[in-house]
Protein backbone atom coordinates (compact mmCIF):
# COMPACT_ATOMS: atom_id res chain seq x y z
CA UNK A 1 0.00 0.00 0.00
CA UNK A 2 1.38 3.64 -1.02
CA UNK A 3 0.29 6.62 0.86
CA UNK A 4 0.14 10.34 -1.40
CA UNK A 5 2.53 11.26 1.24
CA UNK A 6 5.15 10.07 2.81
CA UNK A 7 3.71 8.32 6.56
CA UNK A 8 4.44 4.73 8.01
CA UNK A 9 1.62 2.28 7.05
CA UNK A 10 2.69 -0.36 9.05
CA UNK A 11 0.39 1.19 11.76
CA UNK A 12 -2.90 -0.10 9.99
CA UNK A 13 -1.27 -3.17 8.46
CA UNK A 14 -1.72 -5.69 11.37
CA UNK A 15 -4.64 -6.19 13.61
CA UNK A 16 -2.46 -6.28 16.35
CA UNK A 17 -1.00 -2.82 15.73
CA UNK A 18 -4.23 -1.75 14.62
CA UNK A 19 -5.46 -2.47 17.94
CA UNK A 20 -2.21 -1.30 20.02
CA UNK A 21 -2.86 2.49 18.14
CA UNK A 22 -6.82 2.35 19.83
CA UNK A 23 -6.69 2.62 23.23
CA UNK A 24 -10.37 4.02 23.79
CA UNK A 25 -11.74 0.55 21.15
CA UNK A 26 -13.49 3.17 18.66
CA UNK A 27 -12.61 0.37 16.32
CA UNK A 28 -15.37 -1.87 18.55
CA UNK A 29 -18.03 0.81 18.35
CA UNK A 30 -17.44 1.29 14.52
CA UNK A 31 -18.16 -2.50 14.57
CA UNK A 32 -20.88 -2.13 16.51
CA UNK A 33 -23.20 -0.20 14.16
CA UNK A 34 -25.45 -3.26 12.98
CA UNK A 35 -25.58 -4.40 16.79
CA UNK A 36 -26.59 -0.65 18.50
CA UNK A 37 -29.46 -0.51 15.41
CA UNK A 38 -31.14 -3.70 16.36
CA UNK A 39 -30.88 -2.32 20.06
CA UNK A 40 -32.03 0.82 19.95
CA UNK A 41 -35.08 -0.75 17.34
CA UNK A 42 -36.11 -3.01 20.24
CA UNK A 43 -35.93 -0.53 23.09
CA UNK A 44 -38.26 2.00 21.01
CA UNK A 45 -40.57 -0.02 19.44
CA UNK A 46 -41.28 -1.20 22.83
CA UNK A 47 -41.15 1.96 24.81
CA UNK A 48 -44.37 3.69 26.18
CA UNK A 49 -45.13 6.19 24.30
CA UNK A 50 -48.81 8.53 25.05
CA UNK A 51 -50.55 8.22 22.08
CA UNK A 52 -51.70 12.02 22.28
CA UNK A 53 -47.99 12.73 21.51
CA UNK A 54 -48.85 10.74 17.65
CA UNK A 55 -51.39 14.16 17.11
CA UNK A 56 -49.00 17.04 16.73
CA UNK A 57 -48.31 19.15 13.73
CA UNK A 58 -44.78 19.50 13.49
CA UNK A 59 -41.57 17.42 14.46
CA UNK A 60 -38.55 19.02 16.14
CA UNK A 61 -35.25 16.60 17.03
CA UNK A 62 -33.40 19.01 19.46
CA UNK A 63 -29.27 17.99 19.74
CA UNK A 64 -25.97 18.55 19.21
CA UNK A 65 -23.47 16.31 17.21
CA UNK A 66 -23.41 12.58 16.88
CA UNK A 67 -26.92 13.13 19.13
CA UNK A 68 -28.40 15.24 16.01
CA UNK A 69 -27.41 13.62 13.19
CA UNK A 70 -29.70 10.54 13.91
CA UNK A 71 -32.47 12.84 13.56
CA UNK A 72 -31.14 14.24 10.66
CA UNK A 73 -31.34 11.06 8.66
CA UNK A 74 -34.51 10.08 10.06
CA UNK A 75 -35.91 13.18 8.63
CA UNK A 76 -34.04 12.40 5.53
CA UNK A 77 -35.02 8.65 5.20
CA UNK A 78 -38.47 9.51 5.91
CA UNK A 79 -39.06 12.86 3.86
CA UNK A 80 -41.19 10.91 1.41
CA UNK A 81 -43.70 9.55 3.94
CA UNK A 82 -43.89 12.02 7.40
CA UNK A 83 -47.36 14.30 6.62
CA UNK A 84 -46.05 17.10 8.78
CA UNK A 85 -42.89 18.61 9.05
CA UNK A 86 -39.71 17.28 10.97
CA UNK A 87 -36.66 19.24 11.53
CA UNK A 88 -33.30 19.20 13.84
CA UNK A 89 -32.09 21.73 16.33
CA UNK A 90 -28.88 22.61 16.99
CA UNK A 91 -28.86 25.34 19.52
CA UNK A 92 -29.97 26.64 22.30
CA UNK A 93 -33.82 27.65 22.79
CA UNK A 94 -35.97 26.49 19.90
CA UNK A 95 -38.28 28.32 17.27
CA UNK A 96 -40.54 30.27 17.39
CA UNK A 97 -43.76 27.85 16.16
CA UNK A 98 -42.50 25.31 18.86
CA UNK A 99 -45.84 24.93 21.36
CA UNK A 100 -48.15 22.92 22.12
CA UNK A 101 -48.98 20.82 18.74
CA UNK A 102 -45.39 19.79 18.89
CA UNK A 103 -43.50 16.79 19.22
CA UNK A 104 -39.95 17.55 20.80
CA UNK A 105 -37.32 14.53 20.83
CA UNK A 106 -34.67 15.94 23.27
CA UNK A 107 -31.59 13.99 22.46
CA UNK A 108 -28.66 13.67 24.08
CA UNK A 109 -26.17 10.82 24.25
CA UNK A 110 -25.10 12.04 27.93
CA UNK A 111 -28.00 14.02 28.80
CA UNK A 112 -25.49 16.61 30.18
CA UNK A 113 -25.38 18.77 26.61
CA UNK A 114 -26.23 22.56 27.90
CA UNK A 115 -27.83 23.58 24.14
CA UNK A 116 -30.11 19.95 24.57
CA UNK A 117 -31.11 21.05 28.23
CA UNK A 118 -32.04 25.02 26.94
CA UNK A 119 -33.97 23.62 23.87
CA UNK A 120 -36.01 20.96 26.44
CA UNK A 121 -36.62 23.84 28.92
CA UNK A 122 -38.11 26.23 26.71
CA UNK A 123 -40.21 22.89 24.95
CA UNK A 124 -41.61 22.09 29.03
CA UNK A 125 -42.36 26.08 29.66
CA UNK A 126 -44.22 26.14 25.90
CA UNK A 127 -46.29 22.85 26.71
CA UNK A 128 -44.79 21.03 23.58
CA UNK A 129 -45.20 17.30 24.20
CA UNK A 130 -41.41 16.33 24.97
CA UNK A 131 -39.85 13.20 24.20
CA UNK A 132 -36.50 12.21 25.99
CA UNK A 133 -33.69 10.05 24.12
CA UNK A 134 -30.62 9.62 26.27
CA UNK A 135 -27.78 7.41 28.37
CA UNK A 136 -29.21 9.72 31.66
CA UNK A 137 -27.66 12.45 32.98
CA UNK A 138 -29.83 16.04 33.63
CA UNK A 139 -31.96 15.83 30.72
CA UNK A 140 -32.86 11.93 32.25
CA UNK A 141 -33.66 13.28 35.33
CA UNK A 142 -35.53 16.57 34.28
CA UNK A 143 -37.62 14.86 31.79
CA UNK A 144 -38.61 12.41 34.99
CA UNK A 145 -39.54 14.65 37.40
CA UNK A 146 -42.09 16.29 34.57
CA UNK A 147 -43.53 13.06 34.05
CA UNK A 148 -42.59 12.83 29.84
CA UNK A 149 -41.23 9.58 28.73
CA UNK A 150 -37.82 9.25 28.73
CA UNK A 151 -36.40 6.06 26.37
CA UNK A 152 -32.85 5.19 28.11
CA UNK A 153 -29.89 3.04 26.64
CA UNK A 154 -26.71 2.13 27.57
CA UNK A 155 -23.91 2.08 25.87
CA UNK A 156 -20.52 3.35 26.43
CA UNK A 157 -18.49 5.27 23.42
CA UNK A 158 -18.05 8.79 22.38
CA UNK A 159 -21.47 9.94 21.16
CA UNK A 160 -20.60 10.25 17.60
CA UNK A 161 -20.11 6.28 18.03
CA UNK A 162 -23.27 5.77 18.89
CA UNK A 163 -24.98 6.84 15.72
CA UNK A 164 -26.88 3.38 15.48
CA UNK A 165 -28.81 4.39 19.01
CA UNK A 166 -29.31 7.80 17.54
CA UNK A 167 -30.70 6.97 14.67
CA UNK A 168 -32.50 3.52 15.07
CA UNK A 169 -34.31 5.26 18.49
CA UNK A 170 -35.77 8.29 16.13
CA UNK A 171 -36.71 5.84 13.63
CA UNK A 172 -37.87 3.39 16.12
CA UNK A 173 -40.00 6.12 18.03
CA UNK A 174 -41.71 7.34 15.00
CA UNK A 175 -42.98 4.12 13.86
CA UNK A 176 -44.25 3.16 17.42
CA UNK A 177 -46.26 6.91 17.53
CA UNK A 178 -47.86 6.06 13.76
CA UNK A 179 -45.97 8.66 12.25
CA UNK A 180 -44.78 6.28 9.40
CA UNK A 181 -44.91 2.43 8.39
CA UNK A 182 -43.62 -0.65 10.23
CA UNK A 183 -40.05 -0.09 9.05
CA UNK A 184 -39.39 -3.99 10.52
CA UNK A 185 -38.18 -5.56 7.19
CA UNK A 186 -36.30 -2.35 5.64
CA UNK A 187 -34.63 -2.47 9.10
CA UNK A 188 -33.75 -6.45 9.03
CA UNK A 189 -32.51 -5.62 5.09
CA UNK A 190 -30.36 -3.16 6.17
CA UNK A 191 -28.55 -4.75 8.60
CA UNK A 192 -27.94 -7.84 6.51
CA UNK A 193 -26.02 -5.79 3.98
CA UNK A 194 -24.39 -4.03 6.60
CA UNK A 195 -23.13 -7.45 7.77
CA UNK A 196 -21.66 -8.25 4.05
CA UNK A 197 -20.01 -4.85 4.10
CA UNK A 198 -18.21 -5.95 7.95
CA UNK A 199 -16.26 -8.84 5.99
CA UNK A 200 -14.43 -6.78 3.23
CA UNK A 201 -13.57 -3.86 5.57
CA UNK A 202 -13.12 -5.33 9.13
CA UNK A 203 -9.37 -4.50 10.75
CA UNK A 204 -8.06 -7.66 9.14
CA UNK A 205 -9.65 -8.34 6.14
CA UNK A 206 -7.09 -9.37 3.62
CA UNK A 207 -8.43 -6.94 0.59
CA UNK A 208 -9.83 -3.61 2.53
CA UNK A 209 -11.13 -0.90 0.19
CA UNK A 210 -11.61 1.26 2.84
CA UNK A 211 -7.77 1.14 4.44
CA UNK A 212 -6.61 1.81 0.46
CA UNK A 213 -9.04 4.91 0.93
CA UNK A 214 -7.41 6.11 4.09
CA UNK A 215 -4.15 5.67 2.32
CA UNK A 216 -5.20 7.83 -0.95
CA UNK A 217 -6.66 10.37 1.20
CA UNK A 218 -4.19 10.94 3.89
CA UNK A 219 -2.92 14.50 4.24
CA UNK A 220 -5.73 15.45 2.08
CA UNK A 221 -8.70 18.03 2.90
CA UNK A 222 -11.79 16.45 2.33
CA UNK A 223 -14.70 17.96 1.40
CA UNK A 224 -18.18 15.51 0.86
CA UNK A 225 -20.73 16.00 -1.60
CA UNK A 226 -23.98 14.64 -1.24
CA UNK A 227 -28.37 14.76 -2.52
CA UNK A 228 -30.89 14.41 -0.07
CA UNK A 229 -30.17 11.77 2.37
CA UNK A 230 -26.68 11.79 1.02
CA UNK A 231 -26.53 15.59 1.66
CA UNK A 232 -27.00 14.22 5.49
CA UNK A 233 -24.53 12.00 5.08
CA UNK A 234 -22.14 14.62 3.82
CA UNK A 235 -22.29 16.07 7.21
CA UNK A 236 -21.48 13.40 9.07
CA UNK A 237 -18.39 12.07 6.74
CA UNK A 238 -16.90 15.70 7.99
CA UNK A 239 -18.22 15.03 11.38
CA UNK A 240 -16.18 11.92 11.97
CA UNK A 241 -13.02 13.24 9.16
CA UNK A 242 -12.63 16.21 11.89
CA UNK A 243 -13.30 13.94 15.36
CA UNK A 244 -12.16 10.76 14.52
CA UNK A 245 -9.25 11.58 12.21
CA UNK A 246 -8.27 14.91 13.23
CA UNK A 247 -8.29 16.75 10.13
CA UNK A 248 -9.80 19.65 8.48
CA UNK A 249 -12.97 18.68 6.25
CA UNK A 250 -16.19 20.38 5.06
CA UNK A 251 -19.37 19.79 3.36
CA UNK A 252 -21.88 20.53 0.77
CA UNK A 253 -25.20 19.76 -0.57
CA UNK A 254 -26.49 19.03 -4.01
CA UNK A 255 -28.18 21.33 -5.48
CA UNK A 256 -27.78 23.78 -4.00
CA UNK A 257 -24.01 23.39 -4.67
CA UNK A 258 -24.23 23.51 -8.29
CA UNK A 259 -25.32 27.51 -7.55
CA UNK A 260 -22.42 28.51 -6.27
CA UNK A 261 -19.55 26.07 -5.32
CA UNK A 262 -18.57 24.67 -9.09
CA UNK A 263 -17.60 28.26 -9.47
CA UNK A 264 -15.29 28.61 -7.10
CA UNK A 265 -13.02 25.34 -8.22
CA UNK A 266 -10.52 26.93 -10.09
CA UNK A 267 -8.95 28.87 -6.97
CA UNK A 268 -6.89 28.87 -5.24
CA UNK A 269 -4.03 26.92 -7.16
CA UNK A 270 -3.33 24.72 -4.22
CA UNK A 271 -6.50 23.38 -3.69
CA UNK A 272 -5.63 21.16 -6.22
CA UNK A 273 -2.55 19.40 -4.28
CA UNK A 274 -4.58 19.86 -0.84
CA UNK A 275 -8.26 18.79 -1.70
CA UNK A 276 -9.77 15.64 -2.25
CA UNK A 277 -13.82 15.60 -3.08
CA UNK A 278 -15.98 13.13 -1.62
CA UNK A 279 -19.20 12.95 -4.24
CA UNK A 280 -21.71 10.69 -2.19
CA UNK A 281 -23.56 8.42 -4.87
CA UNK A 282 -26.72 6.28 -4.65
CA UNK A 283 -28.71 4.78 -7.79
CA UNK A 284 -31.81 6.32 -6.33
CA UNK A 285 -30.71 9.65 -6.16
CA UNK A 286 -33.35 12.09 -8.39
CA UNK A 287 -32.27 11.81 -12.38
CA UNK A 288 -31.46 15.36 -12.47
CA UNK A 289 -29.51 14.66 -9.42
CA UNK A 290 -27.19 12.26 -11.58
CA UNK A 291 -26.62 14.37 -14.09
CA UNK A 292 -25.65 17.11 -11.70
CA UNK A 293 -23.13 14.93 -9.84
CA UNK A 294 -21.71 13.97 -13.81
CA UNK A 295 -21.49 17.59 -14.42
CA UNK A 296 -19.68 18.33 -11.26
CA UNK A 297 -17.48 15.86 -11.29
CA UNK A 298 -16.34 16.74 -15.36
CA UNK A 299 -15.89 20.64 -13.74
CA UNK A 300 -13.41 18.92 -11.10
CA UNK A 301 -11.77 17.37 -13.78
CA UNK A 302 -11.24 20.77 -15.51
CA UNK A 303 -9.72 22.32 -12.37
CA UNK A 304 -7.81 19.67 -11.35
CA UNK A 305 -9.34 19.11 -8.06
CA UNK A 306 -9.17 15.08 -7.36
CA UNK A 307 -12.19 13.44 -6.75
CA UNK A 308 -13.22 9.98 -5.98
CA UNK A 309 -17.30 8.28 -5.94
CA UNK A 310 -18.39 6.66 -2.73
CA UNK A 311 -21.64 4.57 -2.18
CA UNK A 312 -23.25 0.65 -1.98
CA UNK A 313 -26.08 -0.67 -3.61
CA UNK A 314 -28.60 -2.06 -0.73
CA UNK A 315 -31.87 -3.48 -0.31
CA UNK A 316 -33.13 0.08 0.35
CA UNK A 317 -32.08 3.68 0.92
CA UNK A 318 -31.42 2.68 5.33
CA UNK A 319 -29.34 -0.23 3.72
CA UNK A 320 -27.36 2.22 1.52
CA UNK A 321 -26.89 4.77 4.49
CA UNK A 322 -26.05 2.43 7.25
CA UNK A 323 -23.01 0.83 4.85
CA UNK A 324 -21.72 4.18 3.73
CA UNK A 325 -21.59 5.08 7.58
CA UNK A 326 -19.72 1.85 8.46
CA UNK A 327 -17.35 2.72 5.76
CA UNK A 328 -16.60 6.26 6.19
CA UNK A 329 -16.52 5.54 9.87
CA UNK A 330 -13.56 2.54 9.09
CA UNK A 331 -12.06 5.51 6.45
CA UNK A 332 -12.05 8.20 9.31
CA UNK A 333 -10.72 5.74 11.93
CA UNK A 334 -7.71 4.15 9.84
CA UNK A 335 -6.99 8.04 8.93
CA UNK A 336 -6.52 8.85 12.66
CA UNK A 337 -3.83 6.27 13.31
CA UNK A 338 -2.13 7.56 9.88
CA UNK A 339 -2.15 10.57 11.88
CA UNK A 340 -0.74 9.49 14.48
CA UNK A 341 -3.79 10.14 16.67
CA UNK A 342 -6.13 8.65 18.94
CA UNK A 343 -9.26 8.00 17.57
CA UNK A 344 -11.90 8.22 20.57
CA UNK A 345 -10.13 11.40 22.08
CA UNK A 346 -11.71 14.90 21.69
CA UNK A 347 -9.36 16.96 23.72
CA UNK A 348 -10.22 20.21 22.08
CA UNK A 349 -14.23 19.89 22.70
CA UNK A 350 -13.47 18.90 26.68
CA UNK A 351 -11.59 21.99 26.66
CA UNK A 352 -14.63 24.13 25.07
CA UNK A 353 -16.43 22.30 27.98
CA UNK A 354 -14.19 23.29 30.52
CA UNK A 355 -13.82 27.03 29.16
CA UNK A 356 -17.69 27.48 29.42
CA UNK A 357 -18.21 25.91 32.59
CA UNK A 358 -16.17 28.49 34.28
CA UNK A 359 -17.36 31.57 31.94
Amino acid sequence: MVASTTVDTSVIETVEKIRAADPGDMLGRIKDLAKQVRDAWGIATQARLPPAYGDVRSIVVAGMGGSAIGGDLAAALLADELKIPMSVHRDYGLPAYVGRDTLVIASSYSGNTEETLSAFEQARKRGAKVLVLTTGGTLAGEGRASSYPVVTFSYRAQPRAALGYSLGLVLGCLVRLGFVRDLSRDVDAALADVARLEERVHEGARTNDAKKLALELYGRVIVAYGAGVFGVMARRVKGQWNENAKSWSAFDVMSELNHNAVVGFPHPSVARDALTVLLLRSDRDNPRHKIRFDVTAELLDRAGVPHRTLGFPGQNMLSEVLQLVLFTDYVSFYLALLNGADPSEVRSIDYLKDRLAKA
